[in-house]
């Protein structure tokens, strides 16, 4: 049977939800299957009429239905749904009201998806911000040990890092460690080429194309360069303009503000 175009399917729904509440055991009585085949033979598409030629039809049923066909078949399901399920209809109905309190809910699809773009940009800043974070935390621990390492030279390493370093710190506080000198003209030694962050002479050289970086210190340049900009550039772009641009730009961050 085709779909009629008169109003009889949203009449039939009506009467279906009025004898659900009129009936206890509405949905074990003839009348109910009966109902039931009814809206399911109305429901089923109608068959597509081939144009003139034979030519197959260009446009599918989904791309012909209109904004207000869609809404309405929304209320339609909503309207079942509040008497087959009033729980989950409930909650439905409260999560909407919430959407429209906290002006969540946009007149159009376009408000909706700017509003996901900036949540994403946002994400990422804050994801390439706490990578940077942690760049720089490392280094600094890393320096740290190196410190404790030259304060306490006769404590081994352990194999775990902070046990070494609590090992460092207790000998030092019982006198054990290393003259003032000893440490000073240790820490003043030259800086390490692979240390993160970069050292400067490691930036002049690579800017100068004399080395590039290793991975790390790459990561970091990039994680720094992207806070510089401004967020302006993908990672993929920032590596596009080579290390020596990158150097540049750790070594003059306030020129390209």
């Amino acid at each position: 049977m085709r779909r009629m175009d008169l109003p009889l399917r949203p009449l039939l729904i009506d009467c279906r939800l009025e004898l659900r509440k009129s009936l206890r055991h509405y949905e074990q009585t003839d009348l109910a299957q009966r109902l039931e085949a009814a809206l399911a033979m109305l429901a089923e598409p109608a068959a597509p009429v081939a144009p003139p030629g034979g030519a197959a039809a260009s446009a599918s049923p989904a791309a012909a239905r209109s904004g207000p066909q869609v809404a309405y078949a929304w209320q339609m399901a909503a309207r079942n749904l509040k008497a087959s399920h009033p729980g989950l209809f409930n909650e439905l109905q409260r999560e909407v009201q919430r959407l429209l309190d906290a002006g969540e809910a946009f007149a159009d699809a376009g408000a909706e998806i700017e509003r996901l773009r900036q949540d994403l940009e946002a994400a990422e800043s804050a994801a390439g911000a706490a990578k940077l974070a942690r760049m720089k935390a490392t280094a600094q621990l890393s320096t740290v040990c190196k410190t404790l390492a030259a304060a306490a030279p006769h404590v081994p390493e352990t194999g775990d890092a902070q046990a070494t370093a609590l090992a460092r710190i207790e000998a030092l506080a019982r006198g054990q460690g290393a003259t003032a000198g000893a440490v000073a003209s240790a820490v003043a030694g030259p800086a390490d080429p692979d240390a993160v962050p970069p050292p400067a002479f490691v930036l002049e050289m690579v800017k100068a194309g004399e080395r590039s970086f290793n991975k790390a210190q790459r990561e970091f340049a990039v994680a720094e360069a992207m806070i510089v900009t401004g967020w302006q550039y993908t990672p993929v772009e920032l590596l596009d303009r080579g290390e020596r641009w990158l150097a540049g730009l750790l070594l003059q961050p306030d020129a390209h503000a």
